[in-house]
């Protein structure tokens, strides 16, 4: 299963109100499995919403590929690699306009 930093990382996001951390943090835990399809499919969701920062989500990912874990890395990596292929183009565009 996920591991207690995992935990306690997505509670911390949780009680703090940070909804589209929490998905981050969640779709890139250390547990040595994909992403799970529910929260790629609501990371994906919300590049499509017009009240979801897309350079915030965006920063959350690439702050996750600095993690000193390799699965979280490949993690952060495979959900990146979704949103720019399923994504809103906004996603896309704004990693490409600012060199992430």
């Amino acid at each position: 299963g996920q591991s207690i930093f995992d935990r306690m990382a997505a509670a911390k996001h949780s009680i703090a109100g940070q909804g589209l951390a929490k998905s981050v943090c969640k779709a890139t835990t250390e547990e040595i499995i994909g992403p799970k399809k529910k929260h790629l499919d609501y990371l994906l969701q919300c590049t499509n919403e017009p009240n979801v920062s897309i350079p915030q989500l965006a920063d959350l990912l690439i702050e996750r590929t600095q993690h000193s874990n390799w699965v979280v890395v490949y993690k952060s990596l495979i959900t990146i690699h979704n949103l720019v292929n399923y994504g809103n183009e906004r996603f896309t565009q704004y990693l490409a306009s600012n060199n992430c």
